[in-house]
């Protein structure tokens, strides 16, 4: 017996992190180049191969959280469009300064991610330079801003919007807009399922107006259990309570 159960999104994240470089524009992101993010079909497909292990889905929460699931913005995501992104490169004043991306291979799957965006992004004038560390030395150098610029995460199932990690000011990366802070604690706040609604769709409008990380996509679990195993059941975080053999 086996069900696939969605879990996570994959992202890059620490868009905002690290300002005030003399060769750096913090207006848009990643030298606004950000909003022209990597195809996101062979980023996933290299992350998860089979196609019914992940979902491309911009949206910052899932659209089985029917009451938070957002269109918002949504033309924005995977817009597979290089000429853009050397466009907005060129804007920039970007001139090939290196970016660094930290990843590890202790999660596959993020070290997957990278290797195949970093390609795209290299297509397009990015000087990306890929930094593999084991998982600890990652989890460490993500939380100092002067040593990394960016790095591929992923992001679980939240119980509440307003708590979601991808959204706090406090996650590495360092994503703090003003009015999306305010946002946030309106969110908090509020009660009200439609004007909740209205909040996230005003929080998803500004995480691609402000490029605060870029959604690679969505990506599911398979848990395979024994015939003999009851009270067993497929949700985001795994818990065994009440489960036991019939035998």
């Amino acid at each position: 017996m086996s069900r696939v159960v969605v879990v996570n999104s994959l992202s890059l994240d620490g868009m905002m992190q690290a300002p005030g470089r003399a060769d750096e524009d913090s207006r848009g992101g990643f030298y606004r180049g950000g909003r022209a993010q990597p195809c996101n079909d062979p980023v996933m497909g290299a992350a998860m191969g089979n196609k019914d292990f992940y979902r491309l889905d911009g949206a910052i929460f899932f659209p089985e959280q029917a009451l938070w699931h957002s269109t918002a913005a949504a033309s924005l995501y995977n817009q597979r469009d290089r000429d853009k992104a050397r466009r907005l490169l060129k804007e920039a004043g970007y001139a090939g300064q290196p970016v660094r991306w930290i990843t590890t291979k202790e999660y596959d799957w993020m070290y997957k991610t990278a290797l195949v965006a970093k390609q795209q992004l290299d297509e397009v004038g990015f000087k990306l330079g890929l930094q593999v560390l084991d998982w600890a030395t990652l989890v460490q150098r993500r939380n100092k801003p002067e040593l990394f610029d960016v790095f591929s995460t992923g992001f679980t199932f939240t119980a509440d919007p307003a708590l979601a990690t991808a959204l706090q000011c406090g996650w590495p990366g360092a994503w703090c807009q003003e009015e999306k802070e305010r946002l946030m604690q309106d969110l908090a706040r509020e009660s009200d399922p439609k004007k909740r609604k209205a909040l996230i769709d005003r929080i998803q409008a500004i995480f691609y107006e402000d490029v605060g990380r870029i959604k690679f996509g969505d990506y599911f679990l398979l848990d395979v259990i024994r015939k003999d195993l009851r009270g067993f059941r497929s949700t985001p975080e795994l818990f065994l309570w009440n489960v036991w053999l019939s035998k």
